[in-house]
Parts: C-alpha cells; sequence; structure tokens
C-alpha cells in the first residue's frame, strides 16, 4: 500500500505544478455539462417513454451515460498509457528494479488518473443536480457506487489484455478503441439498449456496460431494490470473474515471454 500511495503522490505532484491548467479544467466540467443538459431536455417528449426502467428526465439519463463511460475510458486505457510512456522514457525498468510487486505497480499506475476522473464524475453529476436532476438518496445511493465500482472491475481486465499487448509488442493494439466503441454503441450510453434494432441487439447482450448502467439508473432514478436488479449484477459479477480469469492468464504469459527473452532488465 506505501508503494501505491509513494506512485499516487508523484503523479498527483506532478499534476499539482500546472495549477492553472488544473483550475482551468475543473472549472470547464461544470460549464461542459450546459450544452449536454439543455440538447437533452429538448429531447425529453421523445425519449421520455423509451426510458421507462432507468428514469423520467432524460438529460439525467445521458449525464449518467456519459460519466460513466468517461470512467470506463480511463479505466482500459490509463494503465497500458502509463507502461508505454513508462518504457519509453525508462522509467518503468526503474520500477521493475525495486521491490515493489507487478499488481503494486499497477495499481499505482492508473490510481491517480482513475481518482482524477472520480472527482471529475462527481463535479459533473453534481452540476446536473443542481440544474435539476433528481437521483434517490440514502441505501440506493450507497448501491448505485457499489454498481459503478463493479462495472468499473469488470473493463479493468482489458486494461490488463492491453498492457500484456504493451509489454509484449509495444503497443495496445485496436483493443482499447474497439472495446469502448463497442461499449458506447451498444452498452445504453445515449439512449436505452430497448431502442437498438433487433438485429444488432443481441450485441448488447456481451456488452459489461449494459447491465450495469441499467441496473446503475435503475437504482439511482427509480430507487429500485438490489433484489430488482439482481440479474443484471449477477451477468455483470459473471463477466467480471470471466475477463479477470482470461486476462490474468494472458498477463502471465506475457510476463513469462518477457521474462525469457530478458526484456526491460528482465523482470
Amino acid at each position: 500500500m506505501d508503494k501505491v500511495q509513494a506512485l499516487l503522490l508523484s503523479q498527483w505532484r506532478a499534476a499539482k505544478s500546472y495549477r492553472l491548467r488544473l483550475s482551468l479544467s475543473i472549472a470547464a466540467l461544470a460549464v461542459s455539462v450546459l450544452p449536454a443538459w439543455y440538447a437533452a431536455s429538448a429531447l425529453q417528449g421523445l425519449m421520455g417513454d423509451k426510458i421507462r426502467g432507468e428514469g423520467t428526465q432524460y438529460p439525467a439519463f445521458l449525464i449518467v451515460g456519459m460519466v460513466v463511460y468517461s470512467l470506463l475510458t480511463v479505466t482500459v486505457n490509463a494503465l497500458p498509457t502509463a507502461i508505454s510512456g513508462g518504457i519509453a522514457n525508462g522509467s518503468l525498468e526503474a520500477l521493475l528494479s525495486t521491490k515493489v510487486k507487478i499488481p503494486s505497480l499497477f495499481v499505482g499506475l492508473f490510481s491517480y488518473d482513475l481518482l482524477w476522473s472520480l472527482l471529475r464524475a462527481t463535479i459533473i453529476v453534481a452540476t446536473g443536480i443542481m440544474l435539476g436532476a433528481r437521483f434517490a438518496g440514502g441505501l440506493h445511493a450507497l448501491l448505485a457506487v457499489g454498481i459503478l465500482g463493479l462495472t468499473i472491475l469488470a473493463y479493468f481486465p482489458f486494461a490488463l489484455l492491453a498492457s500484456a499487448s504493451v509489454l509484449a509488442f509495444r503497443t495496445a493494439g485496436p483493443l482499447p478503441q474497439v472495446v469502448m466503441v463497442l461499449s458506447g454503441i451498444f452498452g445504453g450510453v445515449y439512449f436505452p439498449t430497448t431502442v437498438i434494432p433487433d438485429l444488432v441487439r443481441v450485441a448488447s447482450k456481451f456488452v459489461p456496460l449494459s447491465y450495469g448502467l441499467r441496473a446503475l439508473r435503475a437504482v439511482a432514478f427509480e430507487g429500485k431494490s438490489l433484489a430488482f436488479v439482481s440479474n443484471d449484477i449477477a451477468t455483470l459479477l459473471a463477466m467480471t470473474m470471466l475477463f479477470f480469469a482470461v486476462a490474468l492468464v494472458v498477463l502471465a504469459a506475457t510476463l513469462r515471454h518477457v521474462r525469457h527473452g530478458g526484456g526491460l532488465s528482465q523482470y
């Protein structure tokens, strides 16, 4: 844990040195919500009935989808990007020469980006509430946070797979982009999966985000119970376990291959 905190603090100190940019980026977040909110408000009459079961306010529906999607984008991209940068500037070799373990190293490399994204998400949601978004409170809010955490966890295996590709081939390849494009189209970010044409709707069944967002919105907007969304959560959990199993096997094989080949200081 100390090693993770050290990596996190080092990234925070680097970001804090650009205070003006940091302050402007925070201020810009609240302003950026306004166009999306009012554009979505204009579509309320069209989308109000279609999002039934996942809320009644389309602007709030859209903001939550966009916030979760942005968090997942960081989840999938932050670690392979950090590893790629570490390879390019030589810092990864220096880190691997210390006693830090691979899991702690990986967590430390992406934790700042994820925490910063969570702060940004909080600001956006708070702005939405000030504009009139209505969320269920109490235990439902805690349950919604738990569902969000599980959804993020479901996408972390893709970061591990992309990182394995960076370690082996020095590039993450198209995997992060493919995962996020498919999630954006079939995950229910901008519209409920029920409006997707039948011919391609089956694709949404293989997208973890579709289950996470449906359960999250039902709890956060409709105040539904854990039992009501249990099927979506169970499916999301099963997908998470499957993805982690595959990713860990691939990552372990990649590390063995790189050690055998003598790359990156024999890590």
